[in-house]
């Protein structure tokens, strides 16, 4: 996940490397079947950073909209989401939520995995975030 402009430039400038590299020739004596194969990965590869960038861009644009979480993965995100979509600086939000910017920082880093329950709810509420969802099971046996 990109979480900052200087993230957004290196991946852009990753992704222009990646198109450019599949037009390079295939190197003397590789067998065309791992061409074929080194190509697909870097395919991948070039569609993960492109969506990456769009989630990027999609989020610093919503400007404090809804953001929909479908996961818990994207509820341990909610904050890096709330952040992006409020254009603020991890200064800003360090500030906002009465936490040290470089904890902020640590948080982003590993999407929140490594705060406890209570700083990410600390954190939720100090934000006024309002969550609503349901959960279901994938199917209930008989």
């Amino acid at each position: 996940m990109i979480k900052s402009q200087k993230q957004l430039m290196a991946a852009q400038q990753k992704l222009q490397m990646l198109k450019m590299s599949l037009s390079q020739p295939v190197a003397p004596g590789v067998a065309e079947v791992v061409a074929d194969a080194a190509r697909g990965q870097v395919q991948e590869l070039i569609e993960e950073i492109a969506a990456e960038i769009e989630e990027y861009k999609k989020l610093r644009a919503r400007r404090r909209k809804v953001i929909l979480i479908h996961s818990l993965e994207d509820l341990m995100k909610a904050p890096i989401f709330y952040r992006l979509a409020s254009n603020m600086t991890i200064e800003e939000f360090a500030r906002k939520v009465n936490v040290h910017s470089r904890q902020i920082a640590r948080y982003e880093a590993e999407s929140y995995h490594n705060a406890t329950t209570d700083t990410l709810l600390k954190i939720l509420t100090s934000l006024k975030v309002r969550i609503s969802g349901k959960i279901s099971p994938e199917k209930l046996d008989s």
